[in-house]
């Protein structure tokens, strides 16, 4: 089997390891994902936003440090 981002074949022990996966070790997504709330209720509801890419996190952070900006559950670094 070949990485679908690159093309490169994907090592058998990785195939092993995790036989659905489509990528090999050097293009798959490793990095930490930023998370923060996007509406929270009062006391039962709340839903969060998950951000993959790096440089939207990074701004974002920015964004979320000022203040007056909204609430954050929690983040991801």
């Amino acid at each position: 089997m070949f990485c679908k981002k690159c093309g490169d074949k994907i090592p058998e022990g990785r195939l092993e390891v995790l036989p659905g996966t489509t990528t090999c070790v050097k293009c798959s997504d490793t990095s930490k994902w930023y998370v923060r709330s996007v509406i929270t209720g009062k006391t039962t509801y709340s839903e969060v936003e998950i951000i993959k890419d790096e440089q939207t996190a990074d701004s974002l952070r920015v964004m979320d440090q000022r203040a007056g900006w909204g609430s954050n559950l929690y983040k991801v670094r």
